[in-house]
């Protein structure tokens, strides 16, 4: 009876101190729904299990952070954190960077026999803006103010509803902001994408000017001129719970990165992500549990290096 007693006591203690993570991700046809299960290869364990949260995209996931108390973590466009920034600033004090990602390029959607070619061509037309909330409709919408083209906005879909739209005629574009390559693209068939370039744009401070070269899609024969933003792992802005918590999960990231950009079976967007090189480059409050383990974890690593090379010179 002591030892039935007894394993009781150490399953109880077990169930009380394992704690399930959630991380906010998107669509599973999109890039973040990719790399939050790439961490969950590498850094989930028994005692931390982590779980991929579908979503509706960045602000959503903000959503998540701030309100959901299963929803630890979550992955947003910079422009996205501006943005709620300028609806609702009490909420978006509470909402901090444990990790800088990637950027994401925009991808404009359109059928591979249309006659737009531009950005300033879809004046007029019907432009599938993605479900409101995701990074999707937080870019269009930020696209339409900056350049001020007045298209007709198609809402309320998902990015694979968005190209099924596009193929049958129903729309007439869709704006895809996802990390290349983006497996719903790169499936494609029946469609082209349009360079996007705009003097508005060239100056806005959250996008930078980039080009998605050619050969990234199988129907793609010539580099295509676009914008990309940043992408970060946010949480909430613990001031004294999860310390711990949230330096584990930054360590586990950080100290894995060099394995996941070089490893098979991970997305091609990790050899990307240089979180000591960025985290100080975005402009948005870095978590200081976050910022110590990412510095911690990139100074063993350079450690590491110099001691294989002195192994090596032996």
């Amino acid at each position: 009876m002591k030892n039935k007693l007894a394993l009781l006591a150490i399953i109880a203690a077990f169930s009380a101190s394992a704690q399930t993570i959630g991380i906010s991700s998107g669509q599973p046809t999109g890039t973040y729904y990719a790399i939050t299960n790439d961490i969950i290869k590498v850094c989930s364990k028994p005692n931390a299990r982590i779980i991929n949260v579908p979503s509706d995209g960045s602000l959503d996931n903000i959503f998540k952070i701030y309100g959901d108390k299963a929803t630890q973590y979550g992955i947003v466009q910079t422009d996205a954190l501006v943005y709620e920034q300028g609806i609702d600033p009490k909420m978006m004090s509470r909402i901090m960077m444990v990790f800088p990602f990637y950027s994401e390029e925009f991808h404009l959607v359109v059928k591979d026999d249309s006659s737009i070619s531009s950005i300033d061509e879809l004046a007029g037309k019907r432009v599938v803006e993605g479900v409101e909330g995701s990074g999707n409709w937080v870019t269009a919408q930020v696209i339409k103010k900056v350049t001020g083209i007045k298209w007709i906005p198609v809402a309320g879909m998902t990015q694979q509803q968005g190209y099924d739209a596009v193929v049958n005629g129903t729309a007439d574009a869709e704006l895809v902001v996802a990390g290349k390559p983006v497996s719903m693209i790169t499936k494609s068939h029946g469609i082209k994408l349009v360079p996007i370039s705009n003097p508005a744009l060239d100056s806005f401070g959250l996008y930078t000017k980039t080009m998605i070269p050619s050969g990234t899609y199988a129907f793609q024969k010539t580099s295509i001129r676009t914008y990309k933003v940043d992408s970060i792992l946010a949480t909430f802005a613990f001031k004294n719970q999860y310390q711990k918590e949230i330096g584990d999960l930054v360590s586990c990231i950080a100290g894995n990165v060099g394995m996941m950009q070089t490893a098979p079976g991970f997305h091609v967007k990790w050899r990307e992500v240089d979180p000591l090189g960025r985290i100080d480059k975005i402009s948005w409050p870095a978590h200081p549990a976050a910022t110590a383990a990412i510095k911690r974890e990139m100074s063993r690593g350079v450690r590491h290096r110099h001691d294989d090379r002195s192994r090596k010179n032996q």
